[in-house]
């Protein structure tokens, strides 16, 4: 454990936890826009234009925050990566373990958590997320593979899980046949994404028009280019921090966010127009975090509760995002059957944004915390059987995305 630094300033690894915790609860408010003007379908025709449109397309548009999470998660498997490749080569099956094991066991208690939530709710679910409800969109859930057919109802919110997914192994994949012939794998998977989301949307919009599958897999590698973005960010951290140049565009990310969610307002751009933007803000937001990092910092400082409290923020990230969506469809369920609606929707709003994050803020701690802790003590046993498994510290949590 370091000395306790009050004064140092954020990390790069802080900042990302920060913004994992917060991006996750802004898409639950996101989320819960959706679910209060369905109880209350009255309430958007009643607003004026302006704030209808505030509403819809900035606080409603949840997929901002997902973009932030593709581009933090590309850097995160990069540095995850490089500490196993350390000895030359590049362990395959201990990397998709470690992948495998990050995401799976939360998904699939969600994705049971869900099943229940809908059953719970039966014929009085609220309309948002009807589709799905059926066997075969849940066998697809299973592996999870809902992003090419379709979400089961509530747990709508997971259609990015098959992307996360499909990057784990395909970048995994990559640095297996890369790294034996000393190419990066996150050049060689931003070049194979470019390329083939450019052909996949030439051909939908030329050829397969209404073929669903030609366009999700365009939006596949399209959104695929953005997990590859954080990945070279993290490639090329040392260059950046030594690059004045970067330090000074980097610092312009907040504005380039701005423009992407002032273009989105104003329907100037066309939805994917809106990811390419979305993606260099991020990918300044990454270079910038890597930019200010004091050289020779601990990665995780001691901070005491501040410290605590950032790291609580990441851990209720994966955990926030995975539950919500069926707890808050049922909450406002249970609210309409009950007869307890708020007379605002706005407080509907607000009741169900606070569940959303409470329950994800408990449990970051009651699950993920020791999934967490388990998965650390399971990937050391691995890399060393005859070494007895010590106690993860706070770094070894942190350390394990």
């Amino acid at each position: 454990m370091s000395r306790r630094q009050p004064g140092t300033p954020p990390t790069s690894h802080e900042k990302i936890d920060i913004c994992r915790g917060l991006f996750a609860f802004l898409v639950v408010s996101a989320h819960a826009v959706d679910v209060a003007w369905a109880v209350h379908p009255s309430a958007p025709s009643a607003m004026s234009p302006a704030p209808h449109d505030a509403w819809l397309y900035i606080v409603a548009a949840g997929v901002f925050w997902v973009i932030g999470f593709f581009a933090i998660s590309g850097y995160c498997i990069q540095l995850s990566a490089e500490r196993l490749a350390r000895s030359g080569r590049f362990p395959l099956g201990s990397y998709l373990t470690a992948r495998l094991s990050r995401i799976l066991p939360l998904y699939y208690t969600a994705l049971a958590s869900a099943v229940v939530f809908e059953w719970l709710m039966g014929d009085h679910r609220p309309s948002v997320w009807p589709n799905g409800l059926d066997r075969s969109t849940l066998i697809a859930q299973l592996f999870v593979a809902q992003n090419f057919a379709q979400t089961f109802g509530s747990f709508a919110p997971s259609w990015s899980i098959t992307n996360e997914m499909f990057y784990y192994v395909f970048f995994g994949l990559l640095a297996w046949v890369a790294t034996r012939r000393g190419i990066r794998p996150a050049t060689l998977g931003m070049v194979v994404c470019a390329t083939l989301a450019v052909a996949l949307e030439v051909a939908y919009f030329a050829w397969f028009r209404r073929d669903p599958l030609a366009r999700g897999l365009g939006l596949l590698f399209g959104l695929g280019t953005i997990w590859f973005q954080g990945a070279l960010v993290a490639v090329h951290r040392d260059a950046i921090r030594e690059s004045r140049s970067a330090r000074g565009i980097s610092a312009a990310w907040p504005l380039a966010l701005a423009l992407a969610i002032g273009l989105w307002y104003t329907r100037a751009v066309h939805l994917q127009v809106l990811y390419l933007l979305l993606g260099v803000a991020f990918t300044m937001m990454l270079a910038r975090f890597v930019a200010t990092d004091v050289p020779g910092a601990a990665a995780t400082p001691d901070r005491g509760r501040l410290g605590a409290a950032i790291r609580g923020l990441g851990l209720a990230s994966y955990p926030t995002y995975l539950f919500h969506g069926p707890l808050i469809v049922w909450l406002a369920s249970t609210m309409a059957r009950a007869g307890i609606l708020p007379a605002d929707w706005r407080a509907t709003w607000l009741i169900l944004s606070a569940a959303g994050i409470g329950s994800g803020v408990v449990l970051g701690f009651v699950a993920e915390r020791p999934l967490m802790a388990w998965r650390a003590g399971m990937l050391r046993r691995l890399r060393d059987p005859s070494r007895p498994a010590a106690a993860p510290t706070t770094a070894t949590l942190g350390a394990s995305r």
